[in-house]
């Protein structure tokens, strides 16, 4: 289930094809979202922290490679994950980037998950990579 005003994500990787897809907001490059279903969910039948660290780290980035033009080609230096809620099978968790440096030599930024409630934040630091 894709929320409305969502299209599927245009840059697919091996590691989201494996968990399945997700969603951005085709006119708000900090807009990103996903339903909770088959290999996003852990045994208990909840949205798994691994998947919202991966999906976090690929919206963070993207993001803020956007910021810049050309867009920066980044690569993940830290990465940090406050898990403060969780989502079940069949939900739709939204993603808002908050850009809060893009330099020369560094980016960072926070992804806030949320179904209603916030149910993680997710902050990365990238640094650009030559092309």
């Amino acid at each position: 289930m894709v929320s409305e005003g969502f299209v599927p994500w245009h840059r697919p990787s091996p590691l989201l094809t494996a968990i399945g897809g997700f969603s951005r907001h085709p006119d708000d490059p900090l807009r990103a979202g996903f339903t909770v279903e088959g290999p996003k969910m852990n045994a208990r039948g909840l949205l798994h922290g691994g998947v919202i660290a991966t999906i976090g780290d690929v919206v963070i980035g993207h993001a803020l490679a956007v910021q810049t033009d050309p867009p920066a080609r980044l690569v993940t230096i830290n990465l940090s994950c406050d898990l403060l809620g969780t989502a079940r099978e069949g939900e739709w968790v939204d993603i808002t980037v908050t850009p809060t440096r893009v330099g020369r030599k560094l980016a960072s930024g926070t992804a806030t998950f949320t179904t209603g409630r916030v149910i993680a934040n997710v902050t990365g630091l990238f640094m650009p990579v030559p092309a």
